[in-house]
């Protein structure tokens, strides 16, 4: 536990700083660009984080379970394999994928926002370097460095694109847009690649440097896909929202249900620092069979989450509509969506642990079949309750269908590993 402890004190030190700088990038954008423009560029930025999970084809999480795996076993040639059929697959697919995306969106573009379809056609670049980050994040979290691995994504880039944004909007002053704002992200995005790349081959084993790589494609390929639907529908749950509202309700209904989002997800932030240190853990000791020691180590990590979150709570629904002030005038208009997203979110972290323990023990399918239902839920919810009460509509959609998933993967948990999460039970 003290392992543990050490390194979720690191990710969440980089989660701390990760949220006080895109905090911070977020206000000054929204005072910057306004409503619509922050709503654009948070809009267009959230495709091509839904767009970079499919791109990997769910090999960032199966890197992540498999390298820990082969390590113990010193299977270096099956390390060396997995690395590269993993970033041959995702160049390609990446690539294709922004391909598709952007023909489409520029075909059916007659008559739309010009700004907007400009914007899509930028960040579609930082695509495929995005989904190549993804692919070494994940290794180095099976390498067991899970601070350095998440290094570039939650600490160069915020700061990179804080500072740049700022230097932009001085030089440019009226004409910083939303365009603007999303080419730094795509700079941003491209400069964190080429450090997680130098990373990954300063640290990777000399042993998987030197080996003939083993391959098993089509056994890899088979596995990894339940972590990118498991991924793409953990991405649909977070985003849909806000992609959504901007397609019933306009890119300013996104700019005003940003903050509130970026809120609630406060609430879940510990939750999220565990995830990283805890996922290897979890697969060792279950490979090994130490299912007592497991189930302790899950009870004192979901006491600390709910903890945690249940602070964060209690300040968001008390200051609430100060925090939303921060962004601008006309964002307090977000409040009601915010108290319902605190409450639903509070309530996920007390079942928040169980999809990562499926995962991680081989059940990988259960997780993305579940996840599947929470999406149609969210989705289905979202098209209902947005034409008629908007950003709240959202916040209600997207809570409805996280608790599903958390209810039904706790089950699920239960009945194929044998792990519970009765926070009152000593083990």
């Amino acid at each position: 536990m003290k392992r543990l402890l050490k390194r979720a004190a690191g990710t969440f030190g980089l989660r701390i700083s990760y949220t006080f700088l895109t905090f911070v990038t977020s206000v000054v954008l929204a005072r910057l660009l306004g409503k619509a423009g922050f709503g654009t560029y948070t809009y267009v930025v959230s495709w091509a984080y839904l767009l970079a999970i499919p791109a990997t084809l769910g090999f960032e999480g199966l890197v992540g379970r498999e390298i820990s795996i082969y390590q113990a076993k010193l299977s270096w040639s099956h390390i060396s394999g997995l690395l590269r059929w993993a970033n041959i697959l995702t160049i390609f697919s990446s690539l294709a994928i922004a391909t598709t995306a952007a023909a489409i969106a520029f075909s059916s573009a007659d008559g739309g926002d010009p700004h907007l379809l400009l914007c899509f056609l930028l960040v579609m670049l930082a695509l495929p370097m995005m989904a190549l980050r993804n692919i070494r994040r994940g290794s180095m979290r099976g390498l067991d460095r899970i601070v350095l691995g998440l290094f570039p994504e939650m600490l160069v880039a915020p700061a990179l694109i804080l500072v740049l944004v700022a230097l932009s909007a001085v030089w440019l002053q009226d004409d910083f847009t939303a365009s603007w704002a999303v080419g730094i992200y795509v700079l941003a995005t491209g400069v964190t690649l080429a450090l997680s790349m130098t990373q990954l081959e300063r640290i990777l084993p000399f042993n998987v440097q030197t080996a003939l790589p083993r391959y098993a494609r089509i056994d890899w390929l088979t596995r990894a896909l339940p972590f990118m639907f498991l991924e793409s529908v953990n991405v649909i749950n977070a985003r849909a929202d806000l992609l959504m509202l901007g397609q019933l309700n306009g890119v300013e209904a996104t700019g005003i249900y940003v903050p509130v989002n970026r809120g609630a997800q406060l609430i879940v932030f510990v939750l999220m620092a565990f995830s990283g240190p805890l996922s290897p853990t979890i697969a060792s000791l279950y490979a090994t069979g130490k299912q007592q020691e497991l189930q302790q180590l899950l009870l004192k990590a979901a006491r600390v989450c709910l903890l945690v979150s249940a602070i964060a709570t209690t300040a968001l629904l008390i200051f609430g509509r100060q925090y939303l002030l921060v962004f601008g005038p006309g964002f307090d208009t977000g409040l009601e969506a915010l108290r319902v997203l605190c409450i639903g979110k509070v309530l996920y972290v007390f079942v928040g642990l169980a999809p990562m323990v499926l995962s991680m023990t081989g059940h990988a399918r259960l997780t993305a079949i579940t996840g599947l239902v929470s999406v149609l839920i969210n989705i289905a919810l979202n098209l209902v309750l947005i034409p008629r009460y908007g950003v709240t509509g959202a916040a209600i959609a997207t809570t409805c269908g996280l608790m599903a998933s958390g209810v039904v993967n706790t089950i699920w948990a239960y009945k194929k590993v044998g792990l519970h999460f009765n926070l009152l039970s000593q083990g």
